[in-house]
């Protein structure tokens, strides 16, 4: 169930990344052309000027129309007889200054506004100002008949940081065609979008960082390999997914800036590490707050079916979030279906941290209750550290949401900070003070979920008070079968309970069994 979940959602983003626009490079496969009389807006580029470009390595920015060509598909009419035909364009306008240059009411020109000198020819776009102002690109495609040359490339430098709109406009008399060819636009730098590109060197030092973590975790888990329990083992699980996302990422967006084209395996495989890595932090944490290895050695059937259940939702609607967001700006999508998406997995990410914290609070009491001194100091400083990272992850979602309402022109340089980085900077604040809490040591065993004391401390308790839990310490010097896996396991023996035995009384008549 769980691969066809994914199944079907790779699938979906595929589709999405392949749905016209690849990068800053929009494809024309036989594209049906508009209606007569129609504009339709098609994608939106991102572009910095050469002066305010982030690197100028590979010199000036500029748009093409690459082999651009239309194709009649009546029956009636062949393209010999409509390579006059000149109403069908392709646009790139200022986002800005797109109601000021567009007239919703009249975009066509006709013979009159020849005559008056606001256009060139009749059935084009009418801009205002005229298409040769500084930053609006205007391409006319023509109908080529089979055996004739295609169209010359046009290329044209761009000189201004902006928002650009490609529009697609048949102000002609004839819309049974198709047209082929592409737009392209480069920045100074290669092919990545404006809005992206300062993600590529951040997940390069990301993956930097997640690599000496890397480092650091296996010197320690190595030099202490005695004292190592699972919840060591996962915290290196979670380290080691970091690093595969973060390099996925940085691959991705690599390929991308050098190619023009979104890697439909590289996006779909880092946006599944993305969901995984989150999830499996996010049970890690619950399962370590229900008290898993701490103060029980194994989690009953029922939890165990929550948490597949919510690990299986949380990947579908994050892997959805993840997508819409990595399409929001160059598809244009609206306010309204991005909050839409984002929506319910903040609602899924609630539920999840009021599990956590009522685990938590519940686990916090029974060490209290067992006197379990240094296991209570420690869970309670998890608890201090999960308040401020939701604190800080509640304030940077509603900045989010409070910048989708302001202009794309005003966000479209530093939305990646709130998509992506605060919160991986977040993410591995909490890893980083999660493996300083949990870092393998001399004794950490006493973390773990042991039995019970041994003879000696009974025999010095005697009957005086209440069966005792298990002392923190006894994992430091007893020597039987302890750990997690012999608790749980071992054969012959019963589970452990976490109760030490009370000493038989002398001269109780109740045999020994």
């Amino acid at each position: 169930m769980l691969f066809t979940a994914i199944g079907f959602l790779s699938a979906a983003a595929c589709f999405l990344a392949n749905h016209g626009a690849q990068a800053q490079l929009y494809q024309f496969d036989k594209m049906d052309v508009p209606e007569t009389k129609s504009l339709h807006t098609m994608y939106a580029f991102y572009v910095y000027s050469h002066m305010e470009a982030p690197d100028r390595s590979l010199g000036s920015p500029f748009v093409k129309f690459h082999s651009l060509s239309a194709h009649s598909t009546s029956s009636t009419q062949t393209d010999a007889s409509l390579e006059g035909n000149v109403g069908v364009q392709l646009s790139i306008l200022p986002y800005t200054e797109f109601w000021k240059l567009i007239n919703p009411s009249k975009f066509c020109s006709s013979q009159a506004d020849v005559d008056s000198g606001s256009a060139k020819a009749p059935e084009q776009l009418v801009l205002a100002p005229p298409d040769n102002a500084d930053g609006v690109y205007t391409h006319t495609i023509r109908f080529v008949s089979d055996g004739n040359d295609m169209p010359k490339d046009v290329e044209v430098p761009v000189r201004m940081t902006g928002v650009y709109i490609l529009v697609f406009s048949n102000c002609g008399t004839f819309s049974q065609a198709t047209i082929s060819g592409s737009v392209i636009v480069k920045n100074a730098y290669g092919f990545l979008p404006g809005n992206e590109y300062h993600k590529m060197p951040f997940y390069g030092w990301l993956s930097l960082c997640y690599a000496v973590l890397a480092l650091i975790w296996m010197g320690l888990s190595l030099r202490m390999w005695r004292e190592i329990f699972h919840i060591q083992n996962c915290i290196a699980g979670v380290i080691a997914l970091g690093l595969v996302e973060a390099f996925l990422w940085w691959l991705f967006f690599n390929d991308w800036n050098a190619s023009g084209n979104r890697s439909k395996v590289f996006f779909v495989l880092a946006i599944l590490a993305t969901v995984v890595k989150s999830i499996f932090s996010y049970m890690l944490v619950l399962v370590a707050s229900l008290g898993w290895g701490v103060t029980r050695p194994y989690l009953d059937q029922r939890t165990i079916l929550k948490i597949q259940a919510i690990s299986l939702l949380y990947i579908v609607l994050d892997f959805i979030r993840e997508t819409v967001l990595s399409f929001r700006h160059s598809h244009t999508l609206t306010m309204t279906f991005v909050l839409l998406c984002l929506l319910p997995v903040s609602l899924l990410n609630g539920a999840i941290f009021y599990w956590i914290f009522s685990a938590l609070s519940g686990l916090i009491e029974t060490l209290k209750e067992r006197r379990q001194a240094e296991k209570l100091i420690l869970f309670q400083r998890l608890w201090k550290l999960l308040v401020v990272a939701m604190g800080l992850a509640s304030l940077t979602l509603i900045w989010q949401i409070f910048d989708l309402s302001r202009s794309i022109t005003i966000r479209w340089h530093y939305q990646w900070l709130f998509a992506d980085g605060f919160s991986h900077l977040l993410f591995l604040l909490v890893l980083l003070v999660m493996m300083f809490l949990w870092a393998p040591r001399a004794n950490s065993q006493r973390y773990a979920y042991s039995q019970a004391s041994d003879d000696k401390d009974d025999e010095k308790k005697g009957d005086e008070g209440p069966p005792e839990w298990a002392d923190e310490d006894n994992a430091e010097g007893d020597e039987d079968d302890d750990s997690f896996w012999a608790t749980t396991h071992s054969q012959g023996k019963p589970a452990a309970t976490g109760l030490t035995a009370v000493p038989e009384k002398k001269g109780d008549a109740t045999d020994k069994l």
